[in-house]
């Protein structure tokens, strides 16, 4: 297909040749570009900002700067900027690059639609969705009786039922004319060994042959089920959650946690209905365990990047569940009235 039938090429700010950035433009090497990053994220693994005496300022590390200045370096030219920390929520460092106090921001910042009104954001680096987390119950493979949770109570009292049925209707047929099963001992014992397919007192009566023949097949569907799950649960770490679903939460008013400086605050609000007064803004990742064991939260809610970091944090007594609810991602923050469209459209597509 060439590209008369395909048409020209309309860039982003109506221009038909290829951007090529900084190198268009003069600039001063003295103003940087103001990258934003927020210094209150509870979880500093993505965006850390410390003090260093050394330099009598701060210094900013991390995953998503780093993802940042790999970016930077891929770009046909030269930008210059700076990091600023900045202390406030998420969603007003967005408004500061709207009101150009800042020229963009790096950070674990989620791609909303509602931040869409105040800036532009560049494709992103990592995928996110918003997800549960709450504390898990013991591992049943450790517990003493665990070979019962391989059936239900239902199933157990059947099988129970319906085997002493079975050695009941064989007594009634062998007692008149076989010896060995006169005796109620000796009945006990033959439903016993039965079950291990080792009885050794013989049926006399036909009848009692067609009775037992279809049971001791059932006897080993039910063995080789049990054998297959109690495996199963010693093999395999089995946690359940301490609230299924979030349903649950909802109908019994329990209060949950999330990130101070989130969205999170108000997706729980307007999108799942949670009331305000049981939503707990935390700081910290350090802080959820006790939270957890205070009883001050049942239920934590966080983005899924920052959920993988807890849980290998504190890998013991917690775990995922329930629906994951699909956002857009972690992405860079820009204003792209601020910049000529050649300047903003190669650094937010290179990802």
């Amino acid at each position: 297909m060439t590209m008369k039938e395909l048409g020209p090429i309309y860039w982003p700010g109506g221009l038909q040749t290829v951007p090529k950035g900084w190198t268009s433009f003069e600039f001063d090497e003295d103003k940087p570009l103001k990258i934003g990053v927020p210094a209150r994220g509870a979880f500093n693994l993505f965006v850390k900002v410390s003090y260093d005496q050394g330099i009598n300022g701060s210094y900013v590390t991390g995953f998503s700067v780093e993802v940042f200045e790999a970016v930077v370096k891929r770009l046909p030219y030269r930008l210059p900027y700076v990091l600023v920390p900045f202390y406030g929520s998420y969603d007003d460092m967005v408004e500061q690059v709207y009101s150009k106090d800042l020229d963009a921001a790096v950070g674990d910042t989620e791609i909303m639609a509602y931040r869409y009104q105040y800036a532009e954001f560049s494709q992103p680096y990592l995928e996110s969705g918003l997800i549960m987390v709450v504390t898990a119950k013991p591992d049943k493979s450790k517990e003493q009786w665990v070979f019962l949770e391989t059936f239900t109570r239902r199933m157990w009292l059947i099988t129970i039922a319906m085997h002493t049925f079975i050695g009941f209707v064989i007594w009634l047929i062998e007692h008149a004319e076989n010896p060995d099963l006169t005796r109620f001992g000796a009945v006990l014992w033959f439903s016993v060994t039965v079950l291990f397919f080792e009885h050794r007192e013989p049926l006399r009566s036909n009848l009692s042959r067609i009775v037992l023949a279809p049971w001791l097949f059932a006897i080993l569907i039910i063995s080789a089920g049990f054998t297959a799950s109690l495996t199963s649960m010693l093999t395999i770490s089995h946690l359940q959650p301490s609230v299924s679903d979030i349903d649950t939460l909802l109908r019994t008013n329990a209060s949950v946690g999330c990130n101070r400086n989130s969205f999170i605050v108000g997706y729980l609000i307007n999108v799942l209905g949670f009331k305000p007064k049981n939503i707990r803004k935390i700081d910290s990742i350090n802080d959820y365990p006790d939270a957890f064991r205070n009883g001050d939260i049942q239920a934590a809610f966080f983005v899924v990047p920052h959920a993988k970091v807890f849980l290998a944090k504190y890998c013991k007594g917690f775990t995922m569940t329930g629906p994951t609810f699909k956002l857009g991602g972690f992405g860079f923050v820009i204003n792209s009235y601020h910049f000529p469209y050649t300047v903003d459209f190669p650094l937010m597509n290179l990802l």
